[in-house]
Formats: C-alpha cells, sequence, structure tokens
C-alpha cells in the first residue's frame, strides 16, 4: 500500500480513516479565532514527523509569529530549514523580506510562479505538503472570476504533481457563494465553528469528504491546549 497521510489529530485522523492520498486537498474552514492555525500547526508537526516536506505560506501573521507557533506546539524550526524541508512565504509583510515574499499588491498568477518555484527548489525526493494560512486573504479584492480560475489551475497543478494542500479560509472574508463554487474543488473539507451558548460557547467540527461538499453526521467537539493544540473530547464526540 502507498504511503498516506494524516492530520496528525486522533479524532480527525480516524474520521479519515486510511489517510490522505497525496495529491488531496483540504480546506479548513471557520471564523477568526477558532482554531485553524493551530490545526495547520499540528499538520506541520505531523508533516514532519513522518519526513515530508512543508511549505508555509503566511498571510494573516509573519513567519516570525508561525515559527514561535510551531515551537509552541513542540516544532523548532530552525533544523528544518537548515536543511531545506520547511520552507515559509511571507505573504503578510508590507515590505519584501527575502526572496519567497509575495505583495498582496501582486496578481494571483505571481502568486503561482512563486509557489511553484518555492516547490521546485525542494528536490530532496521527500513528499510535499503545503499549508496556506490563509487563502482568503489572498482573494482579498479579487474578482470572483479570477478567484475561480486561479482556484481550479493551482489545485489541478498541486494535485498533478502528488502535493498535499491544507487551504485555510475565514468564514467573514468570502462570501458563501465562494464557499460554494469552490467546494467540490476539495477532497475534504473541515468546517470549524462555536455551538452552545454565548456564555459558555463549545468549539466543534465536521468534516466533509470526497468533493460532494456535504458533511457527514459526525459532530466533533474539541478544546485547545496551549502545548498540544486542538484535542478532541471523547466524551462529548460519542
Amino acid at each position: 500500500m502507498s504511503k498516506m497521510g494524516y492530520f496528525g489529530v486522533h479524532g480527525i485522523d480516524t474520521l479519515i480513516g486510511e489517510g490522505l492520498a497525496y495529491g488531496a486537498q483540504i480546506m479548513i474552514r471557520g471564523n477568526s479565532g477558532v482554531g485553524k492555525s493551530v490545526l495547520a500547526a499540528q499538520f506541520v508537526k505531523e508533516t514532519l514527523a513522518c519526513r515530508d516536506n512543508c511549505i508555509y505560506i503566511c498571510c494573516d501573521e509573519s513567519p516570525r509569529d508561525m515559527r514561535e507557533n510551531l515551537k509552541q506546539y513542540g516544532v523548532h524550526p530552525l533544523p528544518y530549514e537548515e536543511t531545506g524541508r520547511l520552507i515559509f512565504v511571507d505573504a503578510y509583510s508590507l515590505e519584501p523580506t527575502g526572496k519567497n515574499y509575495f505583495s498582496s499588491e501582486d496578481g494571483l498568477e505571481k502568486y503561482l510562479c512563486l509557489e511553484k518555484e518555492v516547490i521546485e527548489t525542494m528536490n530532496n525526493g521527500h513528499p510535499i505538503r503545503i499549508v496556506v494560512d490563509s487563502l482568503s486573504t489572498l482573494f482579498l479584492g479579487r474578482d470572483q472570476q479570477e478567484i475561480m480560475e486561479f482556484h481550479r489551475y493551482r489545485l489541478k497543478l498541486l494535485k498533478k504533481a502528488g502535493i498535499i494542500a491544507m487551504d485555510l479560509m475565514v468564514d467573514e472574508v468570502l462570501e458563501e457563494s465562494m464557499f460554494k463554487l469552490s467546494a467540490h474543488l476539495y477532497d475534504v473539507i473541515i468546517r470549524m465553528y462555536y455551538t452552545g451558548s454565548p456564555e459558555r460557547p463549545i468549539r466543534a467540527l465536521h468534516m466533509g469528504k470526497m468533493k460532494s461538499g456535504k458533511f457527514d453526521s459526525s459532530q466533533l467537539f474539541y478544546t485547545i491546549d496551549s502545548n498540544i493544540g486542538l484535542i478532541i473530547m471523547r466524551n462529548l464526540a460519542g
């Protein structure tokens, strides 16, 4: 059996069963503060632990902040960066910070070129995973047609290259129609949200699979531990 990919979060990995095929595409969507970047950090940790390469596109915070986030969850980025197994792309800063920099004023075609260049530098034979945190920020102020053409072309390229892609999307940034238009492009969609009462909000997630855009009946409740990350609450999930 060929190698499969996982999230590194027990309850979620149980839901996906036999794992993710390389070339699979994941959408993580939810409101600000619900834990999307925490899940992404655990995904990076799992990526490096299973000896895959990782590219992290930083759109909502600086690479420096993301490095600190990873350290919090037990990943020290520097050794991986020095060996070329972890590359950060700065799509956050207002001024250029190095060769792996993308300005929000640039067109999405330029982003595609940069992403391709970074992928090509990872030529050590290890599989690649890519995280964009968050893709919705890249789409701000852009035409819907341009976004959809970029979406289709990019995900097709990544699938062909056998790269697992995780795209984070902030609900408040994109219109619901954009999610509906793009949902069929993804193999797995995880929707993260708050439930419960305003006084006692509970974090929960649903997973949709296999490009259907539909969510299965498994609602998972979770907490966020400052050192571990997402922890599925089995007593509520069962």
